[in-house]
Order: structure tokens, then sequence, then C-alpha cells
């Protein structure tokens, strides 16, 4: 599948596709689903939601992939962004000052145009 194409799925079947994709998670790992909702600290009904995709929160989400020992993938999800020569912001986060070269007062102006008149 090409990217324009992962792009224009409806919302819906992205989310149902996570969710198909947790509960195969949870079950290839032998947990039940009461187990892991209440290491999620979330009802058992909401996790049923979550895997079927039918509803669910970001705070829902991280909490089950907390309980799954998998937030180390959420920062898969957005990629960093690369920083911009454009952007006002150093690595730092203080703002980049200005390199402005030193003017040298250049030789002083005469009406003179030739050597030694």
């Amino acid at each position: 599948m090409e990217h324009s194409e992962k792009s224009s799925q409806p919302i819906s079947r992205i989310i149902e596709s996570l969710g198909i994709r947790l509960e195969a998670y949870r079950i290839s790992r032998g947990i039940k689903q009461a187990d892991l909702a209440e290491k999620a600290g979330i009802s058992r009904s909401t996790l049923m939601r979550l895997e079927a995709g039918t509803s669910g929160t970001i705070d829902t989400l991280v909490r089950v992939l907390q309980a799954l020992d998998l937030t180390d993938r959420l920062a898969d999800l957005v990629p960093d962004a690369a920083l911009s020569p454009l952007d006002p912001m150093s690595e730092t986060g203080q703002r980049r000052q200005r390199v402005r070269e030193r003017k040298t007062d250049p030789a002083p102006w005469s009406w003179d145009d030739g050597p030694d008149q």
C-alpha cells in the first residue's frame, strides 16, 4: 500500500486496525482482558471498546501501552522534526543570537582623487 492510499483511509478503519493489533498483541502474550484492564487502570468494557476500534481516548491508549510495556513505541507515532535553519529556536530551546559582522571604519573619505595632489 502506498502512502497516499494509507492517508486516504477513513479514521474509523485506522482505529479498528489499531484495536485489532492491540488485541492480537495482548493475546500473543497470554494476557486476559480483565488483567490488562486492571493493570492499565481502566474497565474491561473500555478495553473491549478500544480493541474493537469503536471508541477510546489517547489517555486510554497510553494506559494500555504502558501496561503492555510499550511506551517506548509512542515516540514512533510522530517522528522528530528536523531542526530547520529557519527555525527561530535553537536545539536548547533558547533564541539563537544573530551574528553580525563588526563594521570597521573605512579610511576617511575626501574629495582628493589622486595621489599627492
